[in-house]
């Protein structure tokens, strides 16, 4: 998902410090409820319990094709809540940053302010003293510097993109908006899903193919990545992977939420394998091939699990609604350096580990990635000759160092 980050030239608006200050306070219970109630989209599609349709398209290449000799790219999404609670990131261990990030609407405006004219957290963020600093730092670690532009809603996306004006206005609001920051490329977060393949695909992949020239044409070095959901990669046909693929630098396959909050049944978050009616990251691996070329792949691994209060302790136990909340690697971590009482095991089909106790008399469990399970991850995109690691998201791991340690062994190993 390298080129030397520029230091950018155009000033970044200073607020004040009691701004700032006034800022985090009104915000703070919307950052909490982001944190712990949202992972990398606001909503998700839960698998179905069938096994999955793979999808068929004209296209094919040799194995031989397929060899990818290229060191593996670690790429850190930094939300904008993390920034607000000050996370510790190190650039010298990743060639990307990816900000996530700012919101476009169905007129293709960015959305930056509110009604009301105030700047929006993100803005904010985007443009604080913190998120500077942090790009000062990559000046001396090669690292690329990348803004998440997302849209969640599927009237608004398939309005964007299938309007010829709204989609001429995104593209040059984006473009304008690396050039004038001094980016080093663009990520496209628009998630969806559709039963059928009106006519969203075609126009996402023009829409795709017209931002790709543009931002080539501005910096031939600049880079366009798109994340996707991995049930889209080989059950929604709301995507065409292999037109997506030919057009930009990477695909970010988002590998985790194969369970979720409300999921029915507790369960593994990125299951590497599975049983033969239920999906996981090898089988969404193996549906990319001869469709799209193994080093334009990132995997994006999860830094947090999820907590469901459930009926049995059983680690297939039916889950009690309402009550599936995130649990990042920090809470996680906290959670077994206060008990005593936690049963700690390890699924060795799904590798993946997960932790049951008991709390005034509930059962609760949390499945999870802890570095054992994240490297097992790495091994998998070293496995399939992938082009890197995702990470979803800096800030999760809070003052723990182990993922940044794992990091550094990948890096120092490439």
């Amino acid at each position: 998902m390298l080129h030397r980050f520029k230091h950018t030239t155009s000033r970044f608006v200073h607020f004040r410090v009691e701004v700032l200050r006034y800022l985090f306070l009104a915000i703070t219970a919307v950052l909490i409820s982001i944190l712990f109630f949202t992972a990398h989209s606001y909503s998700r599609e839960v698998f179905d319990e069938k096994t999955p349709v793979l999808i068929t398209d004209d296209f094919t290449v040799t194995t031989a094709d397929f060899q990818n000799t290229q060191a593996k790219l670690v790429v850190g999404f930094l939300p904008s809540w993390s920034i607000a609670q000050n996370a510790q990131v190190h650039p010298e261990y990743l060639d990307q940053i990816i900000y996530f990030g700012l919101g476009i609407n169905d007129n293709g405006e960015l959305m930056k302010f509110n009604d009301d004219g105030d700047a929006l957290v993100e803005w904010t963020y985007f443009l604080s003293d913190t998120f500077e600093n942090i790009r000062i730092r990559t000046k001396d670690t090669n690292t690329k510097i990348l803004i998440a532009i997302k849209n969640f809603d599927n009237t608004s996306i398939d309005t964007l993109i299938s309007s010829n004006t709204h989609r001429k206005r995104a593209i040059k609001a984006i473009t304008t908006l690396v050039n004038d920051y001094q980016l080093d490329g663009v990520n496209i977060d628009f998630e969806y899903f559709t039963k059928t393949d009106f006519p969203t695909m075609r126009f996402y992949n023009q829409f795709l193919t017209e931002l790709s020239q543009e931002l080539k044409k501005q910096n031939p070095d600049a880079v366009l990545s798109v994340d996707i959901n991995a049930t889209a990669v080989y059950r929604d046909n709301a995507y065409d992977i292999v037109k997506i693929g030919d057009v930009v630098d990477h695909v970010i396959v988002m590998g985790y939420d194969y369970h979720i909050q409300t999921s029915s049944f507790v369960g593994p978050v990125a299951p590497i394998a599975a049983d033969e009616d239920e999906p996981s990251l090898t089988k969404t691996i193996e549906s990319m091939k001869g469709r799209i070329e193994p080093h334009k792949v990132i995997l994006a691994v999860p830094l947090y699990g999820y907590e469901w209060q459930t009926y049995t302790k059983a680690a297939d136990s039916r889950t009690i609604p309402q009550t599936g909340a995130l649990a990042t690697y920090k809470r996680v971590r906290e959670l077994i350096s206060v008990r005593d009482d936690l049963s700690i095991s390890y699924d060795d089909l799904s590798q993946s580990p997960r932790i049951v106790y008991v709390q005034n008399g509930l059962i609760k469990q949390i499945y999870y990635d802890d570095e054992k399970s994240l490297m097992k991850k790495y091994e998998l995109i070293a496995k399939h000759n992938l082009g890197g690691m995702g990470l979803w998201a800096l800030g999760y791991e809070g003052d723990f160092i182990e993922p940044w340690n794992l990091i550094k062994e990948i890096r120092t190993s490439r």
